[in-house]
């Protein structure tokens, strides 16, 4: 319990510390806003395939910087209080829930700004949304553990887009390829197992955040 309740006090000081910062969220909303509107004035009239990979591209190029800089300001100094103040684990769920509710709120922008430009031609939102949760979850996870790496090797603002891109492409083709099927009018059976390759994968994903932590915030 006590364990739970230092949790949701990092928790709280993640979306407080947020608060003094706004810019970092500011910019990737104000990039998502211009590349969108480039895609549509370039390109009015683009099919559905189009579609869904211009969202999947503008999405992660917005938001690689503004999760993978959550431990941008964590110097060595804070590096050893975070330390005796908290277990590991818990400092890197704080992060991780930090970086997935921001992940879904730039989703989210992302969605709505696609939507009101360029139209929304999933054809069978329900698994769509099942997909995008799961992708966004794990998207989130693996910035957020990259970002600490790279905060650790004092080159966070080179290594995080260096080390992150060639992690997630397994997790994003697969889910590219989930949301392509709900673009059919005829949803396709197998898009389910696509999905419940992206959970198991976001599994993975968090069970190797935990493991390789540890020893990173020790060190």
């Amino acid at each position: 319990m006590q364990n739970f309740s230092n949790l949701v006090k990092l928790v709280r000081a993640e979306f407080q510390l947020d608060l003094k910062k706004p810019a970092v969220l500011a910019a990737a909303l104000l990039q998502m806003a211009t590349m969108t509107l480039l895609a549509f004035l370039s390109q009015p009239n683009i099919n559905a395939k189009v579609w869904s990979s211009l969202f999947w591209i503008i999405l992660i190029f917005c938001t690689l910087q503004a999760i993978s800089k959550n431990f941008l300001g964590v110097n060595r100094a804070r590096w050893i209080y975070f330390n005796q103040l908290s277990p590991p684990q818990n400092i890197l769920w704080s992060k991780m829930i930090y970086g997935w509710f921001t992940m879904t709120l730039l989703t989210l922008a992302n969605l709505l700004l696609f939507a009101f430009f360029m139209g929304f031609p999933i054809q069978h939102p329900a698994a769509y949304f099942c997909n995008l949760t799961l992708v966004v979850a794990g998207i989130g996870s693996i910035f957020t553990l990259i970002g600490a790496i790279a905060t650790k090797a004092n080159q966070a603002g080179f290594l995080a887009p260096v080390l992150s891109l060639p992690v997630i492409l397994p997790l994003i083709l697969v889910g590219m390829q989930a949301s392509n099927k709900t673009l059919n009018p005829v949803l396709v059976s197998s898009v389910w197992n696509d999905i419940a390759l992206v959970g198991a994968l976001d599994g993975l994903i968090i069970v190797l955040a935990v493991i390789l932590f540890q020893p990173l915030w020790k060190d």
